[in-house]
């Protein structure tokens, strides 16, 4: 059976997740324990060295793929449902990815930042059976593994006005395209007419201005991946992927 490794918070993990569902592929889903679980992760990837990451999606026939629109397009050779990546479309969405990479990267390094000040989030990172018998020291070890994932993703590398601006960009881009995208009566507007991967891709760049809740999070940490001063300069975008959510998101 394919298995997909992921994070039940992450929005790297959702993009695959909504690509392999969307198309009804067949899956099970297994959660990654960061850390404690890299050496397994090394393992499936035959990566000794260097950066590892999730999602990572091992198909029934042996093949593993590490990154998520990799293994959207993976999906959308399989399965049936919308098509994610029409030919005539393929430049249009691979800059759409890129730009999603960046400012969910730039969101990322943004929301741990926040929760380096927040004690009851950097609790919630630590796994539920190491903060249940550690308590006071709950905080400190998701400290430990916040300021590793800031530096894993260099996110400490430009301040947080650099990765603000980065978010903006690629929200105001997101905003113009759908201005000039054509309604489709009760539907959600799409980004090329058709729900794709640049739908997907794009939606999870709110992820950190107000937090979808399909993403699994703690409060304190919904609270840290929560952007108040963006979350209303862009309402608009928000109820377009609640909306884009109710119409296209089975599980």
């Amino acid at each position: 059976m394919t298995e997909l490794l992921g994070l039940v918070f992450s929005a790297w993990t959702e993009k695959a997740r909504w690509a392999l569902d969307v198309r009804r592929v067949p899956y099970t889903f297994r959660h990654y324990q960061p850390l404690i679980g890299e050496p397994a992760l090394r393992a499936k990837l035959r990566r000794l060295t260097g950066r590892v990451s999730v999602p990572v999606l091992t198909t029934d026939d042996g093949r593993v793929l590490a990154d998520s629109a990799e293994i959207a397009r993976w999906a959308d050779g399989r399965g049936a449902g919308p098509t994610l990546f029409p030919a005539e479309h393929e430049a249009t969405i691979a800059r759409l990815i890129d730009l999603s990479e960046r400012a969910l990267s730039a969101g990322r390094a943004r929301a741990l930042s926040r929760m380096l000040a927040d004690d009851e989030a950097l609790a919630e990172m630590a796994p539920g059976p190491i903060r249940r018998a550690l308590r006071p020291l709950a905080s400190r070890l998701g400290g430990l593994g916040v300021r590793r994932t800031l530096h894993k993703y260099g996110g400490h590398t430009a301040g947080g006005e650099a990765h603000l601006q980065t978010q903006v960009e690629a929200l105001g881009e997101l905003r113009a395209m759908l201005a000039r995208g054509a309604p489709s009566g009760d539907a959600p507007r799409t980004l090329l007419g058709g729900f794709t991967f640049a739908d997907i891709t794009m939606s999870q760049v709110l992820v950190n201005v107000a937090p979808p809740a399909e993403l699994k999070l703690g409060p304190a940490s919904r609270r840290c991946f929560a952007d108040p001063d963006l979350r209303d300069r862009y309402e608009d975008l928000i109820a377009w992927r609640d909306q884009l959510y109710r119409a296209f998101r089975t599980s």
